[in-house]
């Protein structure tokens, strides 16, 4: 095949592509990610080719990275193709290692974050109304390959996205050889990063390693099969997306935890549940589930009241008796709070107030409650029940539990952790709500009262 034709059988292979997907519309206004490699190179070209085609303005942002020596290198090379068509150039120096080490993520992620973030920020003070960006053919195949092998899921081995929001992906339908092959064919210079070479990052194996051999092996159109199995996934995702909504819906409660109903949850299919769980952890806990904690968690909704998981090192799923409760694990220290007599203290949404009573009107009123004034030891505090506590309910002899007295008393889990109680320097004396100790319970000998009123 000469030049010529094999120019017009990539371009128009391109220019179908986005008409089939709607990629780019009349008088666009669309920013370039640019790395001076050969895909964001061949990006670049093929918008400025057809610029008058589309009726479009383009212009091109790159990234430093700084995480090698000649990176300027790059980003110079990127400005002076930019200049060499006229085109807007916008750059940034960012240092990713020390980001990525900060939030202790890899590398690639850190990067990848730290671009977006860019390019939307650039987009946004200059009027782009879209962003392009220059992934291939072997770039989804390869994104789907790691997705799939740390088991993320349906959605995430639907592989990269040809539009999402504001981002298209107008070169996803040619590989990595055919692009090459055209900048080849047509004298048009491109950097190459050494670092795509590291056979330490994990899509640098995949690319070098696994891919080739699969190709070689068992189809050598392994990454053209695997974009059209991404796009029967993700038109099967699309059909059932309503449905997980509507499900989602009915199971999930959101306030200050993230309460999903078993009543409800429990009705669907494995699937179902699955994606659920899936959603609420994305979009609410802000990381990627694996196969090994919706699984964890599905297991969770069928044992017993109080068992638990830890999501990440701030989340965790709690069982109660009628939700599962995902909940922050960043727990307020449990301070003891001095009481003075006469003195209002907020406790939850109401309040709390202990003074002297000249009489004990016992009429069953769940928010008052008399004690012994002079079997009170020292100082009284206010805190959080804590595991090993105990108390002797008012009506028994023996110490009980508070964790066994509040599940006696059938008090939901997730209200458990929010129990307060009244304690002075030697013993618990009130379990607020509750129960006050029968050591400290009112008798016709006693001759000084403390009147506790919930208000």
């Amino acid at each position: 095949m000469n030049q010529k034709a094999f120019n017009k059988k990539i371009e128009q292979k391109v220019i179908k592509f986005i008409e089939d997907f709607h990629l780019i519309e009349f008088n666009d206004k669309i920013l370039v990610a640019l790395s001076g490699g050969a895909d964001s190179i061949f990006l670049l070209n093929f918008l400025n080719k057809f610029k008058a085609k589309y009726k479009i303005q383009i212009g091109a942002f790159h990234l430093n990275h700084l995480l090698r020596k000649d990176a300027y290198l790059d980003q110079e090379f990127s400005r002076n193709v930019c200049g060499h068509f006229n085109i807007p150039f916008y750059t940034l120096n960012k240092r990713v290692s020390y980001y990525a080490n900060r939030k202790k993520i890899s590398i690639e992620e850190a990067g990848r974050i730290l671009r977006y973030d860019a390019l939307n920020k650039i987009a946004d003070k200059f009027n782009y109304n879209k962003i392009a960006t220059a992934h291939n053919l072997n770039d989804n195949c390869e994104t789907v390959l790691l997705n799939l092998i740390k088991g993320k899921g349906v959605n995430a081995i639907c592989g990269i996205p040809i539009k999402i929001m504001n981002i298209i992906r107008p070169i996803l339908c040619l590989s990595k050889t055919e692009i090459e092959s055209y900048l080849k064919i047509n004298g048009i210079e491109y950097k190459v990063d050494i670092s795509n070479y590291d056979e330490s990052f994990e899509r640098n194996y995949l690319r070098l390693e696994i891919v080739p051999q699969l190709e070689k092996k068992i189809n050598k159109n392994f990454c053209s099969t695997v974009f059209q199995t991404t796009k029967i996934l993700r038109d099967y995702i699309n059909y059932t997306e309503k449905i997980i909504s509507d499900k989602f819906n009915d199971s999930v409660q959101i306030n200050n935890d993230i309460n999903i109903k078993l009543s409800s949850f429990n009705k669907q299919d494995e699937f179902v549940k699955s994606e659920i769980l899936r959603r609420v952890i994305i979009e609410k806990i802000k990381i990627e589930p694996n196969f090994k904690m919706i699984n964890s968690i599905l297991k969770l909704s069928e044992k017993q009241i109080g068992k638990k998981i830890v999501l990440s090192k701030n989340y965790q799923v709690i069982k109660d008796r009628e939700i599962l409760r995902i909940s922050s694990t960043n727990q307020k220290e449990n301070r003891k709070l001095k009481v003075t007599l006469g003195k209002k203290y907020r406790i939850g949404g109401k309040f709390f107030l202990i003074k002297k009573s000249n009489f004990a009107n016992f009429n069953k009123n769940s928010k008052i409650e008399y004690i012994d004034a002079d079997k009170i030891s020292g100082q009284l505090f206010i805190r959080n029940w804590s595991s090993g506590d105990n108390f002797i309910p008012l009506g028994m002899k023996g110490r009980k539990k508070i964790s066994d007295f509040l599940t006696d008393i059938k008090l939901p889990f997730s209200e458990k952790k929010n129990v307060k109680v009244l304690c002075d320097e030697e013993k618990i004396i009130y379990v607020f709500g509750h129960r006050i100790d029968d050591r400290v319970k009112i008798t016709d000998k006693t001759k000084n009262i403390y009147k506790i009123e919930i208000i």
